[in-house]
């Protein structure tokens, strides 16, 4: 998933609902960071943390000091190539509503021959 970068506009595929499968970056970068590859005592080290502290920064503990910060962050994607959090954060804060409405509409017309199909099965429509 690498973006293509022109001279005027940047190319992303965004996963379809990504922002909407996750209520933060945090919570995209603690499914990642438990789910890559690489362990979490390897990427803590790469980040230069300890696998505590990494694991009490995705916690997101109220009571706790330690915070996932913007350096963590960016420690994160160098150590994994995860960009999925910087993908979730451009879905969730740069999308045209209009470009979303328009993608359910193409959705919604590629479908139509099938809800009409199972509507005559139904006996609910000719």
């Amino acid at each position: 998933m690498n973006p293509q970068v022109s001279s005027s506009s940047v190319q992303l595929d965004i996963p379809d609902g990504l922002a909407d499968r996750y209520t933060s970056a945090l919570e995209v970068v603690r499914a990642g960071a438990y789910s890559n590859r690489k362990p979490l005592k390897t990427i803590a080290a790469d980040m230069d943390v300890s696998p505590s502290d990494l694991s009490r920064k995705l916690a997101n503990n109220p009571d706790d000091p330690r915070r996932f910060t913007v350096l963590d962050l960016e420690a994160y994607v160098t150590s994994t190539g995860d960009v999925q959090p910087i993908l979730y954060l451009v879905q969730k804060f740069c999308t045209d509503p209009q470009a979303k409405q328009r993608e359910a509409l193409a959705a919604l017309a590629k479908l139509a021959p099938q809800i009409q199909a199972l509507l005559k099965q139904a006996g609910v429509a000719e």
